[in-house]
């Protein structure tokens, strides 16, 4: 489940945005005050809505994202890991979840927790090979 204390803070930041796009008068801070406004009230929905964004059980997975929704069995589940990238001397972790067709990548914001123990923990759930 994401941390809904990043969610509180991106409703908080969205509000903020729309109060400043109103009490602004110049128009280039209008507008990037607006823009802001609206990528935070997306996260927050996006939050809401797809929240939690993975389940797991013995049966196997739910992926609930924007982009990927799925309800896969574990016979279906090819690999389930946590990718480390670095890029531009940022180390960036995302949980992958590779079923054929079906490649869901979770952050560490959308999971509430890191992705290698969230890797670990729905990996103790998959049933012996």
């Amino acid at each position: 489940i994401p941390d809904r204390r990043l969610t509180a803070l991106a409703a908080g930041g969205a509000a903020g945005a729309f109060l400043v796009s109103f009490l602004t008068t110049d128009t280039a801070g209008r507008l990037l005050a607006v823009i802001a406004g609206i990528m935070l009230l997306a996260y927050v929905v996006t939050d809401l809505i797809f929240s939690p964004r993975l389940i797991a059980s013995t049966e196997g997975l739910v992926v609930r994202s924007p982009f990927a929704r799925a309800t896969l069995r574990w016979d279906e589940v090819d690999d389930v890991r946590a990718d480390t990238r670095f890029r531009l001397g940022l180390r960036s972790t995302s949980l992958e979840i590779d079923a054929g067709p079906v490649l869901a990548v979770l952050t560490r914001r959308a999971l509430g927790a890191g992705p290698v123990e969230v890797a670990e923990l729905v990996n103790a759930f998959r049933p012996p090979r």
